[in-house]
């Protein structure tokens, strides 16, 4: 009876870190007794980003179009809106679905703990039953280091103790040999050595912390390398290729776009600076301006900068109404680049939650998809747990148990190969 490795979905599901306690707070507490997608509505609707829609251009009355240039600073805006709503969307749908996969998981994963506490408790007085073979007493060593590890990896000291005291070798073993296989793999890829980070970290530190430490460090370097590389294949060039006319052009939209962008920064800094404040309330006022201006810059989020813009008054309504074409273009070439930023985001936003919830491949990340998940899964630990109590009750029996030992040996041999489970160390 192979193991399944679910523990991470249950840390998913049990970890306030990844939004739990935040999907239960507020509005969403009534969500917790509805559906996932009632919930995702109704957190969706509170996350709603401001609207970029108050920034278009309008056309001066009924009989005026507008020029190609507001209809692309336009599009951009309505753009840049719909990737918010989409990323908003994105973490509702994830959290919605945390919370509902700790509320219908958390009992079966408890009844499914219970079953593998209850299947070691009566394999360890078979460790050294004469009445077996060696091999099926091997089998019972096998099966409840295997049991005991996953139970370990939930913070389950005693487990972690039986693991030990029947393993050749220990949990602390084995996860450090992972370390080292990843170090070595990594330092030969890399041609440089990656280090395990034990005595950085300390001692406190988790074995996933440890591997996380050396992702990090491993990402670090090939950055480094790639870097390297482009620094010395710019040194190559003995001089700077000639641009096309079209490169120039687009060189010269960047440097407008960037240039406007800091004259609307250096406008808002200079209105916004609180010394200037008739008033405690204004005072107040400006400097939170102020700061969200100064984030705004930072990351290059031209659609807030012209909000915080509006909200300050420091549009003329002419201006606003009717901007000039070239100042229209390169606001279109920042929000071109800001629909980019957004567009990664949102395809990080949903890795992270695929990441988080653990989902396996073919699901798409959509209402559907993860409604078909869940349920999937649900079936998929119920029918773990019904398994696992018929083996336990076999077990329990013992007429036959050796049979059963047999058939656990013969498992093992066959691993999936579509579906990675835990199986028992190798002696």
């Amino acid at each position: 009876m192979a193991t399944k490795k679910t523990s991470s979905r249950r840390r998913a599901a049990q970890d306030d870190r990844f939004g739990a306690a935040s999907a239960r707070a507020g509005a969403a507490e009534s969500a917790e007794s509805a559906s996932p997608a009632t919930a995702t509505a109704t957190a969706t609707a509170n996350a709603a980003p401001a609207s970029a829609r108050g920034l278009q251009v309008l056309a001066d009355g009924a009989d005026t179009a507008l020029t190609p240039a507001a209809k692309a600073y336009n599009r951009e805006l309505a753009r840049i809106d719909k990737l918010k709503a989409q990323i908003a969307r994105t973490d509702a749908l994830g959290r919605s679905y945390q919370t509902a996969m700790q509320s219908l998981l958390a009992p079966l994963y408890e009844r499914r703990d219970a079953l593998r506490r209850e299947m070691v408790a009566l394999l360890v007085p078979h460790v050294d039953d004469k009445r077996l073979s060696k091999q099926q007493r091997q089998t019972v060593r096998q099966l409840i280091c295997a049991f005991a590890a996953v139970l370990a990896a939930d913070g389950d000291a005693e487990m972690a103790r039986l693991h030990d005291k029947y393993s050749p070798q220990t949990l602390a073993e084995i996860e450090q040999q992972e370390r080292a296989a990843f170090a070595q793999m990594a330092s030969k890829m890399l041609g440089e050595e990656i280090s395990a980070p034990e005595a950085e970290a300390g001692a406190d530190a988790s074995h996933e912390d440890l591997m996380m430490r050396m992702f990090a460090q491993t990402k670090a370097k090939m950055q480094e390398q790639q870097e390297e590389w482009e620094q010395e294949k710019a040194a190559r060039k003995k001089k700077p290729r000639k641009l096309s006319a079209a490169q120039q052009r687009a060189e010269a939209a960047q440097q407008e776009a960037e240039s406007t962008l800091r004259a609307i920064f250096r406008q808002l800094a200079s209105a916004l600076h609180p010394d200037r404040a008739a008033s405690d309330d204004e005072r107040q006022r400006k400097t939170e301006l102020m700061a969200a201006a100064n984030r705004a810059y930072q990351d290059k989020d031209i659609v807030a900068l012209l909000q915080i813009q509006r909200d300050a008054a420091l549009l003329d309504p002419a201006q606003a109404q009717l901007p000039p074409e070239k100042r229209l273009q390169a606001l279109t070439q920042l929000l071109k680049q800001q629909v980019l930023e957004l567009e990664q985001e949102r395809y990080a936003r949903q890795n992270y939650w695929e990441h988080v919830l653990d989902i396996d491949f073919g699901y798409r990340f959509s209402e559907a998809g993860l409604r078909r998940w869940l349920q999937d899964l649900q079936e998929e630990v119920q029918t773990e747990c019904e398994a696992l109590a018929h083996d336990v009750a076999l077990v329990r029996d013992g007429k036959r148990l050796k049979s059963w030992l047999n058939e656990q040996h013969r498992l093992a041999q066959e691993p999936d190969f579509f579906d990675i489970d835990i199986l028992p160390p190798r002696w």
